[in-house]
């Protein structure tokens, strides 16, 4: 071999030499950019993670502060109590006999079937939740479709994006959709009957573009009886009646709502009273601080379907109203 080739030979060796290192370094800048936007890319959906959660726990939190902390909510609430109260002592000395009730309208009329022995047929029963949706309504919905049960939810507005779900699954396992305002702020839907129906109309047309449907069915809150509403509650009433809307109140009451309420108080109050009737509508409350009745609800259900000829529907365009005032 002569020199020359020699030479040439070792020019290609070298230039090989110096197209993989630089094939090298090109892959280790490439890897030293990558690494770190990756890292970033993580760590960026992380936060974003983090920041949505803190969000949206922010957003529930002061929507229960709304509901449960204005001074004149609970102002209602004790005079709706000491209202209540008055009745029941009223009764008591009329009628010269204790009165055993834990419906919160003792002494309002009720539509509704109140003689069971005088009315012959099937029990239906109607289980309601108020206030959702919250945390724990995915676990009440899995409580109800491991029952093959279905249920009526009278459901606030919660723009909130991780409720999207919530209130399809509602709708998609069966359940019937109703309203309780968009709010729950009493001093905003009680204020006037513009302000009731300007509140009605931006929940239904919220439901409607989130689930499709179109609901019917209405739910006040504190019942169609609260000592709140500044406005005749008949002339709410009308307005329910020009949209076409059915209000429905209760003739059983969880008692989940009261301060001491637990497990056993809850079963008791429902399964205690649902025989007194041939036409139930239990109300129960679906938020984020009544763990107790989600623990109650297996043991409700399965009480319940143990009464003869009793069963468990969700509210329809048949199911009889009750309503306290009519």
């Amino acid at each position: 071999m002569t020199s020359d080739e020699k030479t040439s030979r070792s020019g290609k060796v070298y230039s090989k030499r110096i197209q993989r290192l630089r094939r090298l370094i090109v892959a280790t800048v490439i890897a030293s950019c990558l690494i770190p936007t990756c890292i970033c890319i993580i760590l960026s959906i992380k936060y974003d993670r983090l920041h949505s959660s803190y969000e949206q726990s922010r957003t529930d939190l002061n929507w229960y502060r709304d509901k449960y902390g204005t001074e004149m909510e609970i102002l209602a609430r004790e005079a709706e109590e000491k209202a209540e109260a008055e009745k029941i002592a009223s009764a008591e000395v009329e009628n010269e006999e204790s009165v055993s009730m834990d419906v919160d309208y003792a002494n309002v009329e009720v539509s509704g079937a109140q003689n069971p022995e005088d009315i012959e047929g099937t029990r239906y029963v109607y289980l309601t939740f108020d206030d959702g949706p919250s945390s724990n309504t995915n676990e009440i919905l899995d409580i109800l479709a491991e029952y093959d049960v279905k249920a009526t939810f009278f459901v606030c507005g919660k723009p909130d994006a991780r409720y999207t779900d919530v209130y399809k699954r509602i709708v998609d396992e069966g359940h019937t959709l109703g309203m309780h305002s968009y709010s729950h702020k009493y001093e905003v839907i009680y204020d006037s009957a513009v302000s009731f129906k300007a509140d009605l109309d931006k929940l239904r047309v919220f439901l409607y573009e989130t689930t499709g449907v179109w609901t019917k069915y209405y739910r006040f809150p504190g019942g169609s009886s609260n000592n709140v509403s500044t406005v005749d509650m008949h002339e709410l009433i009308e307005c329910l009646n020009d949209g076409d809307i059915t209000f429905f109140d209760w003739n059983v009451s969880a008692g989940d709502d009261k301060s001491g309420s637990n497990k056993t108080t809850i079963y008791n109050n429902i399964v205690g009273n649902v025989p007194r009737f041939k036409h139930c509508v239990v109300l129960m409350h679906d938020a984020a601080d009544k763990k107790a009745t989600v623990e109650a609800l297996p043991e409700i259900i399965e009480a319940i379907k143990e009464m003869d000829d009793t069963v468990i529907y969700p509210i329809t365009d048949d199911t009889l109203p009750v309503q306290h005032i009519k």
